[in-house]
């Protein structure tokens, strides 16, 4: 069993170890942000899969279980967000239509109109 372990620490160290490169190598901003998100993500967990194997223990399977659940969880929220936070900030090349900034102007339209309507209804 210290063999497989020790096959996911190197494995998981790897993939912490790509994503810090395409962090650094990456030109856009987005692709940076990919880089960031995945491969830490699955490099903890294969690293926390190495630690549930080679404790042994309830406890730290348990423990491990629980800190890859946590990272699942706020990772790609926090990705996610960042990337949304971004969008209207810098210059980003999209290779399609822009959903993102559509739903923005009809949310800001209609802000835009509840406002007049408000203003209208006081006077």
């Amino acid at each position: 069993m210290e063999i497989v372990s020790g096959v996911c620490y190197v494995l998981g160290a790897a993939f912490v170890l790509i994503g810090g490169i395409g962090v650094l190598r990456f030109g856009d901003f987005m692709s940076r942000t990919h880089a960031a998100a995945k491969a830490p993500t699955l490099g903890l967990i294969l690293v926390a899969m190495g630690t549930a194997i080679d404790l042994h223990t309830v406890l730290a399977i348990l423990t491990m279980a629980l800190v890859v659940l946590a990272q699942l969880f706020t990772t790609p929220v926090g990705s996610h967000m960042l990337a949304r936070a971004a969008h209207g900030e810098i210059d980003i090349e999209i290779d399609g239509h822009d959903e993102l900034a559509r739903d923005k102007a009809i949310r800001n339209a209609e802000l835009d109109l509840g406002d007049e309507a408000e203003d209208r209804s006081r006077e």
